[in-house]
């Protein structure tokens, strides 16, 4: 990689990330249209086995990148001048664990299936697996921070999907008409993705060093992080197989929404991490300060969060997702406040990545995955759904507590000042007054909506839980950085 395209990374970087939540925001939103529309095409059942389909996706896809791309962003940038064969290194490895996957896939698929419309939807979803291969090309652009090509191509994916989903809802569709039409996008959109990273770079045949390299250090990491993938969606699973497709549908609406909201951790760490990295060798108190102030960050959207989904759990579900779904609503604020720890995982996450200390993620994940698959086998059959929303919770909450420990006994990394925390709790329990109070007196969603959105930032201004300089100085820091 030559020396100009180092310089052209420095100062694209703001832009590009800003693009990128810019971007993420937008799909964001048309994903959660995309979700009510498939749960009402499909009813709580039908949704339900889409749902559970979609964990196995999640899962296969994972298993075939298994966490080595971002060794590759790693490798290619300390040696440029084998960018080309990182590449290539990573294409094969894809490709052959994209085999085992397959069949592993299929297994499932046939353990799991209640129907032959759900059995074929899933093979035919299985399908796209071997084009994913070329998703991997996307560190191409990564390398050169170029990353509004691969946001383009997330966007016109979520724009083909939504026309499908439309049609096919207008049309009366189902499983298959569905799975179809996700396969064939995702392949149009697998492709383009591929020409478009084949324009600036030409993968070479890999040596048996780089492979070898490549899986050895990837390993810890795609364990981690499969264990991670594992134990949050596992879930979904377990409800369909305990509590039935029903249950599962309208577990599994609930949780797309929590699910969507991952674009504010997402955004706020893909602005903190560059000041982080460069900090925590050179500047450890810096360091601190920003992680502090990106955990303040993180509590003010997720308790927000929280704070609003206590009151408008029942007509947000009903809006979106129809009166079919409105017993769905319960569960919406217990995954809220699970999102509250998930916000924090993220933090705690990318600092023992960080840190160096990522072989202990494998052992966190593993504890988690246990707690979590034995909690629900206990809390399924005696509360359904419900128990797997309590469970996720309570995983969530020790993953973060155990990165916690880890952190402050192995780089003495201390918790932020209690002082801001608690004013940033008081304004998240005033709102909550505020809008159960307005919803005793009739007010409907759209004024409870409103007055969370003017209310909770004029609360965090007001008990002095946000300063506007801090946050100007900081996006300064992340300039400079």
């Amino acid at each position: 990689m030559t020396q100009a395209a180092r310089s052209a990374r420095r100062h694209q970087a703001g832009r590009d990330v800003a693009l990128q939540i810019g971007v993420r925001a937008l799909n964001l939103a048309l994903g959660v249209l995309v979700t009510a529309l498939l749960a009402r095409t499909l009813g709580d059942q039908g949704f339900g086995q889409w749902s559970t389909l979609l964990v196995v996706l999640q899962l296969i896809a994972y298993f075939t990148s298994f966490g080595v791309e971002s060794v590759v962003v790693r490798e290619a940038t300390a040696e440029p001048e084998r960018e080309d064969e990182w590449l290539g290194a990573l294409l094969l490895l894809r490709a052959l664990l994209s085999l085992p996957a397959i069949a592993v896939g299929l297994v499932v698929l046939l353990l799991l299936q209640e129907s032959t419309s759900m059995l074929v939807a899933g093979v035919v979803l299985l399908a796209q697996t071997p084009f994913n291969v070329g998703t991997s090309l996307r560190v191409a652009h990564q390398l050169r921070v170029r990353n509004w090509i691969p946001m383009a191509i997330l966007s016109l994916n979520s724009v083909l999907w939504a026309a499908s989903v439309l049609v096919i809802y207008l049309l009366g569709g189902g499983l298959l008409p569905l799975a179809i039409a996700m396969t064939a996008t995702g392949i149009v959109t697998t492709t383009l993705q591929a020409v478009a990273a084949m324009r600036v770079v030409r993968p070479q045949r890999p040596s048996r060093r780089a492979i070898l390299r490549l899986a050895r250090v990837g390993l810890p990491v795609g364990l981690s992080g499969l264990l991670t993938l594992a134990y949050a969606r596992i879930d979904q699973l377990l409800v369909f197989a305990i509590a039935g497709s029903a249950a599962a549908g309208l577990y599994g609406a609930e949780y797309r929404i929590v699910e969507q909201a991952h674009l504010v951790p997402v955004s706020v760490m893909t602005t903190l991490l560059p000041i982080l990295s460069a900090s925590w060798k050179h500047d450890r108190k810096r360091a601190l300060r920003i992680s502090w102030r990106a955990a303040e960050y993180l509590s003010v959207a997720s308790l927000g969060g929280l704070a609003t989904a206590i009151v408008v759990a029942r007509p947000l579900t009903v809006l979106l997702f129809g009166a079919d779904f409105a017993d769905a609503a319960p569960a919406l604020p217990v995954l809220a406040g699970a999102f509250v720890f998930i916000c924090f995982g993220y933090l705690t996450g990318n600092l023992v990545l960080i840190s160096g200390l990522q072989r202990w993620l494998v052992g966190i994940g593993a504890v988690a995955f246990v707690l979590n698959v034995g909690g629900n086998a206990i809390l399924i059959p005696q509360l359904g759904f419900m128990g797997a929303a309590w469970m996720t919770l309570v995983t969530e909450a020790a993953v973060v507590l155990a990165t916690a420990v880890l952190l402050a006994r192995r780089v003495g990394l201390a918790p932020p000042p209690l002082s801001r925390a608690a004013r940033i709790v008081a304004a998240a329990a005033v709102l909550a007054g505020a809008l159960a109070l307005l919803d005793l007196l009739g007010v409907g969603l759209a004024g409870l909506l409103f007055v969370a959105a003017v209310a909770y930032p004029a609360l965090l201004l007001g008990l002095r839980a946000v300063d506007l300089a801090e946050v100007r100085s900081l996006l300064r820091e992340r300039r400079a950085a």
